[in-house]
C-alpha cells in the first residue's frame, strides 16, 4: 500500500468520530511488531489476522520470519489466536497446525463476536489483548468495538479478494485523516515543515480524481435520468407512450424474456433505460479521460475506449438490473419509484466504474 506510514497514534489529535478506525500503532509488517514492548505494556493475548498479515491470500507457505516471530511470542509467554473470516476452514486449520496456535471463527469482522470469544477462550481482558491485522474496516474496527488496541500492519504483496480491494479503496480515503493522529518520532521527523501532516502525492491525486469523478458522474446521472424519464414517461408513439408501445411489443414478441414484467412500461425499462445509460456513457468517457484522469495523446485512446466500454457496459448491466428490479419499489408511486431506483443503481455502479476506470480503462502503459 503506497504511502503507508508507521508509528504510534494519539487519539487526542483527531475528532472522536474517527476513533473507531484508529489503531494504536502502525508497522510495516508483523516482524516489526516489538514483542518485548507489548509484554511490558501488559499485553498477554495476541490476536492475528490471516491473509496479508501472516501469509499471502490463498497461500499456505509463510514468508521468512513469520514462524520464528510466533515462536518468540510463545517463548515470552504470550497466548496467540487466529481470528479469520475465511470461507475455507480447512486451509485455516492447516495454517494453525503449522504454527501450533488456536483459531476462532464466528460472525465476520468487524463484528465483535470473534474478539470476545477469543478473550473468553483465553480468559483475558480487553486491556491484556492486542489485535494485529492489515485491514482498518475489519481488524482495527472490530478490535476497537471491544475496547482492544490494534496494530495495523502494511499488507503483504500479492493478489487479494475482490471485496478486499473495495475496502482498500476506503482505507486510502480514510488514512489521510488517521495520519493526523500519527506521532512521528523526533529522529524521523520530516526535514521540511511542509511535509509534516501533508498527504502523500498519490493520495492527493486520488482524492482529486474522486471529486472530479463525482462531478462527471453527476452530470452523467442527470443525462441518464433525464433521458430515462423522457423515454419512459413523456415521449409519445402512435398516440400512446413510447414505453407502453415498445413494452407491449416486447411482451408479445418475446414472452419468455419479458414475461416477468407486470406491465408494458416495466417491460420497456431494460431497453429504454439501457439506451439512456448508454448515451450517458459518452459524456463520462470524454470528461473522465481528459479531466478526471488527465489522459493525453492519441496513442492509447482506442485501447482505453475498448477498456472503458467493457467496464461501462458491465456497469450499465448492473445499473439496468437494479433499476428494473426497483422500478416499482414504492407501490402506487411510479415516478417516485423511478427516482429511488435510479439513485440506488447509480450509487452501486459508481464504485464499480471508478475502480474500473482508474485501474483498468485509463491506466497508463509503462
Amino acid at each position: 500500500m503506497s504511502g503507508f506510514r508507521v508509528g504510534s497514534f494519539d487519539r487526542g489529535r483527531i475528532a472522536s468520530l474517527w476513533h473507531p478506525f484508529l489503531p494504536a500503532q502502525a508497522a510495516t509488517s508483523l516482524l516489526e511488531v516489538d514483542l518485548e514492548e507489548l509484554w511490558r505494556s501488559g499485553k498477554r493475548l495476541i490476536l492475528l489476522d490471516v491473509d496479508h498479515t501472516i501469509v499471502q491470500w490463498r497461500q499456505e507457505t509463510f514468508p521468512p520470519g513469520i514462524e520464528e516471530w510466533v515462536a518468540k511470542a510463545k517463548g515470552l509467554g504470550f497466548d496467540l489466536c487466529i481470528l479469520s473470516n475465511t470461507r475455507n476452514p480447512e486451509r485455516l486449520a492447516r495454517l494453525a497446525t503449522k504454527l501450533q496456535i488456536e483459531t476462532v471463527r464466528d460472525k465476520f469482522k468487524p463484528s465483535p463476536a470473534m474478539f470476545r470469544l477469543a478473550m473468553i477462550k483465553f480468559k483475558r481482558k480487553a486491556d491484556e489483548t492486542i489485535m494485529i491485522g492489515d485491514q482498518i474496516f475489519t481488524d482495527v474496527l472490530g478490535a476497537n468495538r471491544c475496547g482492544i488496541e490494534a496494530i495495523w500492519v502494511q499488507k503483504m504483496e500479492g493478489n487479494e479478494f475482490a471485496g478486499t480491494k473495495i475496502s482498500r479503496f476506503g482505507e486510502r480515503i480514510l488514512r489521510s485523516t488517521l495520519y493526523k493522529a500519527l506521532v512521528t518520532p523526533v529522529d524521523e521527523s520530516p526535514e521540511s515543515p511542509e511535509i509534516e501532516g501533508a498527504k502523500p502525492t498519490g493520495e492527493k491525486t486520488l482524492i482529486r480524481q474522486i471529486i472530479k469523478f463525482c462531478i462527471v458522474g453527476g452530470t452523467s446521472f442527470v443525462i441518464d435520468f433525464g433521458l430515462s424519464f423522457l423515454f419512459l414517461r413523456i415521449l409519445p408513439w402512435n398516440g400512446v407512450l413510447l414505453s407502453q408501445s415498445l413494452g407491449a411489443w416486447l411482451q408479445t414478441s418475446f414472452p419468455s424474456f419479458f414475461g416477468w414484467a407486470k406491465d408494458a412500461q416495466t417491460a420497456a425499462i431494460p431497453i429504454l433505460g439501457g439506451l439512456a445509460s448508454f448515451i450517458a456513457m459518452f459524456n463520462s468517457f470524454i470528461w473522465n479521460r481528459s479531466w478526471t484522469f488527465r489522459v493525453r495523446g492519441k496513442a492509447e485512446r482506442i485501447a482505453q475506449l475498448r477498456r472503458f466500454y467493457l467496464i461501462s457496459i458491465l456497469g450499465a448491466v448492473w445499473n439496468t438490473l437494479i433499476f428494473s428490479a426497483l422500478s416499482n419499489v414504492i407501490s402506487g408511486h411510479p415516478n417516485r419509484s423511478l427516482v429511488v431506483a435510479k439513485v440506488i443503481a447509480a450509487g452501486v455502479v459508481a464504485v464499480w466504474n471508478f475502480l474500473g476506470q482508474r485501474y483498468f480503462a485509463f491506466r497508463v502503459a509503462k
